[in-house]
């Protein structure tokens, strides 16, 4: 279900990206800059597996940070999650363990540690 940048599929260009956010800067800002895609550091879920990522997923992506000043979701757009929002999905994700859970948890670990949390960049 989710893959490193090195394992998607070559002729695919149809992924959700869990992407670190490396700026700085309001949230505001922060939603609304323009966006380096396929990073190589980025996790990758597959447009195919949706429907079983979100009902594994979805519960601890919920609230977040929007473009348009909200805290709803969307698949189709920008998603970002502050440090605290990222320690406590890394909480909630080690103690429920939901499906491959294991490259989520250490990717968040480094989400929260070394990056100013992280963006869910829909399809």
């Amino acid at each position: 279900m989710l893959l490193p940048y090195e394992k998607k599929h070559p002729r695919s260009s149809a992924y959700f990206e869990f992407q670190y956010c490396k700026k700085k800067g309001s949230i505001a800002s922060l939603v609304k800059r323009d966006f380096d895609f396929w990073q190589k550091d980025s996790l990758f879920v597959y447009l195919d597996d949706d429907t079983v990522f979100f009902e594994a997923y979805l519960t601890y992506l919920v609230p977040m940070h929007a473009p348009n000043g909200t805290d709803e979701f969307s698949p189709y757009g920008v998603n970002y999650y502050t440090k605290a929002q990222t320690e406590d999905i890394l909480e909630r994700i080690r103690k429920d363990k939901p499906k491959d859970c294991e490259m989520l948890i250490p990717w968040l670990a480094k989400a929260a540690e070394e990056y100013n949390g992280f963006y869910f960049l829909g399809v």
